[in-house]
């Protein structure tokens, strides 16, 4: 499938959750508004739009599907002429599936939604599965941030197994439905610096985490880790080296890339960060205040995979010429050494509801991380100030820039950028 050189896209948050009480959608009013917000993604002047169906929605009953809502999204974005990377989960699953992510019919059941969405509509060919496999299994099982509020390896593996099941089947499902659809997969890109030697063994296996999913679907898992025996107890007798065996890779992998995506590891004395919403005792997180930055992260992906990237997330709420100027530079960087890069999103198009709180509190309160801004009211989009600029900047070629990273200030009265330790992870 042709593609331009690099394209800038914007994605519109869609985490939709029924048992958890969970509806961006709601919250934001683009219910009601789903053709304004469409057409607003289309004159900020990018080509692409990452878009979430919600599932719960879409799939009321096992073997019913309602199409209605989808049909019109789908045409829609035709007539507007985007080219959208569909989200067909967003950490949310029908209400009849009580034991959600974890329920024994979930594969099943994600797997029919994937194939009928294939051959209701068969033109579309940029798919994602699932959102984040490995954050929603690291918050639900390993730092116990979500239900069931699991804690550790063992717990972290129960979350992801059925998780990876589900997506490598729907991946065979989505392929065989459709041999010109392209997986593009994407998950949180987080690492983690030790801040003293007795945390760099923990650091190590957390970044390592990240790249779980991938691996997985890419028949590389490294053995005699700890994860691997766990996800092996998991799946039962020879499950884990059979689904190694025959891989299922994606086409292009998505990385999830924020300010607060880099953390340093501190030890459970130091202050608690208010970013850090897991309930693991044995640990804090601060955002680093001297990452090493989205080249080096993508560059590392590219080394491991060798496969076509793109930054499926990206915002801040402050410094955003900055953080725009920084990124296009580590994503030009990356490039010039030999990583296939295809793009870049910011998320969200317009504001998203108590993500600073990891959506642990629904507490209705608005983040500004949009390049529109649900005020006075959540019907409300008015234009933030960057918008000029953004508009601007992906109209020109990625240059190089002399600045640093834009660091979160909440990293600073912990750690500053001076004094930060740098121990290896």
């Amino acid at each position: 499938m042709s593609r331009p050189d690099f394209f800038w896209a914007v994605g519109i948050e869609n985490t939709v959750n029924p048992a958890l009480g969970w509806d961006q959608y709601a919250w934001t009013a683009h219910r009601e508004r789903w053709e304004d917000d469409l057409r607003l993604a289309a004159g900020v002047g990018v080509t692409h739009l990452r878009y979430g169906l919600p599932w719960p929605d879409l799939h009321p009953a096992p073997g019913t599907f309602d199409w209605t809502w989808a049909d019109r999204v789908v045409a829609l974005l035709r007539d507007l002429d985007l080219e959208p990377i569909w989200d067909l989960l967003h950490f949310g699953t029908p209400a009849w599936l009580p034991g959600g992510l974890r329920d024994p019919g979930y594969p099943a059941a994600v797997t029919a939604y994937a194939r009928a969405f294939c051959e209701r509509y068969p033109d579309i060919t940029r798919i994602t599965p699932f959102n984040e496999p490995y954050i929603w299994s690291f918050f639900s099982g390993g730092n116990g941030t979500w239900p069931p509020h699991g804690q550790g390896v063992q717990e972290f593996a129960r979350s992801l197994w059925p998780v990876l099941t589900g997506l490598r089947e729907s991946i065979q499902a989505i392929r065989a439905a459709n041999p010109r659809a392209e997986i593009w997969l994407n998950d949180g890109a987080d690492r983690f610096r030790a801040t003293a030697p007795e945390l760099t063994p923990l650091a190590a296996e957390l970044t390592e985490w990240r790249y779980v999913a991938f691996d997985v679907l890419c028949g590389r898992l490294e053995p005699h880790t700890a994860l691997y025996a766990a996800l092996a107890e998991v799946a039962g007798p020879g499950a884990l080296e059979a689904v190694l065996g025959e891989p299922t890779p994606p086409d292009v992998i998505g990385l999830d890339y924020y300010p607060g995506s880099e953390h340093v590891i501190l030890p459970p004395e130091a202050p608690a960060h208010p970013g850090d919403w897991g309930r693991r005792g044995d640990y804090h997180l601060y955002p680093d205040p001297q990452p090493p930055g989205l080249a080096r992260t993508l560059l590392e992906y590219h080394a491991r995979y060798g496969l076509p990237l793109y930054v499926a997330e990206t915002s801040t709420d402050t410094q955003r010429e900055a953080w725009l100027r920084w990124l296009g530079s580590e994503i030009l960087s990356a490039r010039r050494q030999g990583a296939a890069v295809l793009g870049a999103t910011w998320w969200p198009l317009f504001d998203h509801v108590d993500w600073h709180t990891g959506l642990t509190r629904l507490e209705g309160q608005v983040c500004p991380s949009g390049l529109y801004h649900l005020t006075p009211a959540i019907h409300d989009r008015q234009p933030d100030p960057v918008l000029p600029f953004f508009r601007e900047f992906i109209r020109q070629p990625l240059v190089p820039a002399s600045e640093p990273a834009p660091v979160p200030q909440d990293a600073l009265p912990f750690l500053s950028r001076a004094d930060a330790p740098r121990s290896s992870s």
